[in-house]
């Protein structure tokens, strides 16, 4: 039986996006719960251009009313559960979750710290294909981001996958998370994943779609989804994807499905929450060349 929810507000935004050369969408806002530093107010869409640092309208005083630039809102915590934490023998989890079936579309990190389970940071890349035709790429970003509305922020915003791991390689160096002349594994950190898809067969093969070797710290991960079925003993229908485990712990959506930067911040928002029960979050899994299908699977009952 899982427990009901403990007093953690946390929320997201919509994926409302207003390009600088374009009127703004109408999106509503909608009231806030009292956050954790005790302040109510009302959520706003997120700026995509702020995610990847490319918002020119910082002064436009009626934009930043309207779009929120700070992610950490989206996060915010009672700070009266820190004191019901258990140590964890990682610093930071990053909440990875790609976007793309066909070639990487997206990659959003949201950065959690463990110890006090607040919002540490964020990273977040529109990625462009590199074996597609430039038709094959509206096609498929029309496909995927059109019916949101963003589209067009994509192409103003997005690089290619080497150039984007160069960047994420910066910001983790930033955050003392990696160091590039050591190589190996993240430094007292992890990927946390819905599902084994995004590292274990997605960053992969795109690697290989960009003549790249695989980057040493994508080697091992954390799947939430292993991690909710063994904590809370639950049935494996619900802890099969992020909808259900949401469901489970009655938190309710916010922003896009499917869009990356909501998704990781609705994963975020499930982290935030088993930390504050009381799990103690572990490596699911990891590369291993020696064994049959090359990867480690750490967990006896696990999902896929």
């Amino acid at each position: 039986m899982i427990s009901s929810p403990r007093s953690i507000s946390v929320s997201a935004s919509i994926p409302t996006v207003d390009s600088p050369d374009t009127p703004p969408v109408e999106a509503e806002a909608v009231p806030n719960p009292p956050i954790g530093n005790g302040r109510t107010g009302r959520w706003r869409p997120m700026c995509l251009y702020h995610t990847h640092g490319k918002c020119t309208r910082l002064n436009d005083a009626f934009h930043v009313a309207r779009f929120n630039h700070d992610i950490a809102s989206d996060l915010c915590v009672d700070g009266f559960v820190e004191s019901r934490l258990v140590p964890q023998n990682l610093d930071y989890l990053l909440v990875l979750d790609l976007e793309g079936k066909v070639e990487i579309l997206e990659f959003p990190v949201v950065m959690i710290d463990a110890r006090t389970m607040s919002f540490a940071g964020s990273f977040h890349r529109f990625v462009r294909p590199v074996r597609m035709s430039e038709k094959r790429i509206n096609e498929y970003v029309k496909g995927k981001y059109g019916r949101m509305g963003v589209d067009g922020v994509w192409h103003d915003t997005a690089i290619t996958f080497k150039e984007m791991l160069r960047e994420f390689e910066v910001w983790m160096t930033e955050h003392a998370l990696w160091k590039k002349e050591i190589g190996g594994p993240l430094q007292r950190a992890a990927f946390v994943t819905c599902g084994n898809w995004d590292v274990k067969t997605k960053i992969p093969q795109q690697c290989r779609d960009s003549d790249m070797k695989l980057p040493p710290y994508f080697m091992e991960w954390i799947n939430l989804k292993d991690m909710f079925l063994n904590f809370y003993n639950v049935k494996e229908d619900q802890a099969k994807g992020m909808m259900p485990m949401m469901r489970q712990l009655q938190i309710p959506l916010e922003g896009s499905h499917h869009l990356g930067i909501d998704d990781a911040k609705n994963i975020a928002r499930l982290l935030q929450r088993m930390l504050a029960d009381g799990a103690l979050l572990q490596v699911t899994a990891r590369k291993n060349s020696r064994i049959a299908g090359g990867v480690e699977f750490l967990f006896e009952r696990r999902i896929g």
